[in-house]
């Protein structure tokens, strides 16, 4: 009975606390992105918010652990189980045993998907998400006023339908003045009757009757090779830690804490020492 209890609370709190973490941090995403989040297709935004929640909920999973040590030791000596435990002559390492067995059926779930649940994947659907907030961005470019997404900046006089005239537009070394612009989508621009401008060891102004730049491909497309090796680096680096999270904030709840504000400063130093390392191997890599 009450390795079930333990079993079941474990889990449900560990897979809880996580989400809430994912779901805490992308709020604070969501401001630095709310532009593009609220530009693209609800389907869209379902997707990325969808990737974002099971990347992070796996990642935030040691710290749920935590929460969830602290709050079934605190629930059992508000019970005083403790006290009945000890009195029947059950031990510390006994009571950790009841907890191994939620603990590893959850830590060989963060084992086994370290190599698959990686930040470079949200990184990758993010970059996606750009690309078809960019489609409707540049195709409602504001006429007089100079305007810039993704690196590029560009400045209209006036706007027919899908096309742009008197422009002015500039992409890294690249400028360009031109007399119409049309936007063929998916990053591709055709200008027209202009100049471009390149500054890389030397200034070089050319003219043109059409020219067509493509965005894309300046970007790197796929997964980053080093971003995926760093990824799976700090998932290894985080199911390391994890046992010695688990097994610290465990004894020291039991021995240590008598009161509830024991437990939540408890809580709040081991989180932040997990969050502390793992800054530290990105730091390193």
């Amino acid at each position: 009975m009450l390795r079930s209890y333990i079993f079941y609370h474990f889990l449900r709190t560990s897979f809880l606390g996580a989400f809430l973490l994912s779901v805490i941090l992308f709020s604070l995403q969501f401001v630095r992105l709310s532009g593009i989040l609220l530009g693209v297709p609800l389907k869209d935004f379902l997707g990325f918010f969808t990737v974002w929640s099971v990347f992070y909920t796996y990642f935030f999973l040691p710290d749920g652990v935590i929460l969830a040590t602290a709050s079934l030791i605190n629930s059992l000596k508000e019970r005083r189980l403790v006290h009945v435990f000890y009195s029947f002559g059950i031990s510390d390492l006994k009571i950790l045993y009841f907890f191994s067995f939620p603990f590893v059926a959850l830590y060989l779930l963060l084992v086994s998907l370290s190599g698959t649940l990686i930040e470079e994947k949200v990184a990758f659907v993010r970059k996606n998400l750009l690309f078809k907030y960019q489609d409707s961005f540049f195709r409602e470019v504001p006429v007089k006023t100079f305007v810039g997404f993704g690196g590029a900046v560009i400045y209209v006089d006036e706007r027919e339908g899908d096309r742009y005239k008197n422009v002015f537009f500039k992409f890294r070394d690249i400028t360009i003045l031109s007399r119409e612009l049309e936007y063929k989508g998916k990053g591709v621009f055709l200008f027209k009757r202009g100049t471009v401008i390149t500054e890389e060891e030397s200034l070089f102004i050319v003219g043109f009757e059409r020219y067509t730049l493509n965005l894309r491909q300046f970007e790197k497309k796929g997964l980053r090779e080093k971003r995926v090796r760093e990824s799976v680096a700090i998932n290894v680096a985080n199911a390391v830690i994890t046992p010695i999270l688990f097994l610290g904030v465990f004894f020291f709840c039991l021995k240590f804490c008598t009161r509830v504000s024991h437990f939540y400063g408890a809580v709040a130093f081991f989180i932040i020492l997990h969050q502390l390392i793992i800054f530290a191997v990105k730091v390193l890599l």
